[in-house]
């Protein structure tokens, strides 16, 4: 169950990521560069937290 909502959830998450982040940029907060570190961040986290669940449960 943890992992399907993750993965589900992991669309709404990118897009919401994103334009917070775009607003950011257009306010000269941070940089284009500077999004997309946090943006594959914040996917690479999800998928390590969908992989960790995973394997927590085939340990079981």
């Amino acid at each position: 169950m943890i992992v399907m909502g993750l993965a589900v959830g992991l669309p709404s998450t990118i897009i919401g990521v994103f334009f917070v982040l775009y607003q950011l940029v257009q306010n000269d907060v941070i940089s284009w560069n500077t999004l997309l570190i946090v943006l594959l961040v914040v996917v690479a986290y999800t998928l390590f937290l969908m992989v960790k669940n995973v394997l927590e449960r085939k340990n079981k």
